[in-house]
């Protein structure tokens, strides 16, 4: 499989803002997009859905739970210290300071269908069942690559 191109959009920024915030402030996006502007190398970062979540471990207020019906690490805003430690304690550095008010940033999946993956229209986001094949796997399966991705149509 070869790599699947971010492009950079941001797409999948504004889909998740709006879906958690009902506006496009980038603020409350759960997943962000690190755009290398000289090499091209942008990728998206967004939380793992860690088995052994070291920010569930480090949040003083138990206030991170797990969702029994979408699997998706999520905080209990009500419980919540607004303390930090777990964007601090995230080793892949997937979840965003949003406000005061509102805590940490954290993707919950949208409630099992990702709005990110539906607006990635590169395939650069996927969101796959762990008994999937391409489970694990990188890059973007042959049946899909194109060589006129994301160049328009052919004059």
């Amino acid at each position: 499989m070869n790599p699947v191109p971010c492009t950079g959009c941001l797409s999948c920024e504004a889909v998740c803002a709006l879906h958690r915030a009902g506006d496009q402030d980038r603020r409350a996006s759960a997943i962000r997009v690190e755009l290398d502007i000289f090499g091209g190398a942008n990728g998206p970062s967004c939380c793992r859905q860690c088995d052994e979540a070291p920010c569930v471990i480090a949040c003083p207020a138990g206030a991170i739970v797990r969702n029994t019906k979408t699997g998706a690490w999520e905080t209990d805003a009500g419980a919540c210290l607004r303390c930090g430690v777990c964007i601090e304690a995230c080793p892949y550095d997937a979840l965003f300071w949003w406000s005061e008010s509102r805590g940490p940033a954290r993707c919950d999946l949208c409630g099992g269908l990702p709005a990110c993956v539906e607006a990635c229209r590169f395939g650069a986001i996927r969101y796959l069942d762990e008994d999937d094949p391409l489970f694990g796997e990188t890059g973007m399966p042959e049946a899909e690559q194109s060589t006129d991705a994301g160049r328009g149509a052919k004059c």
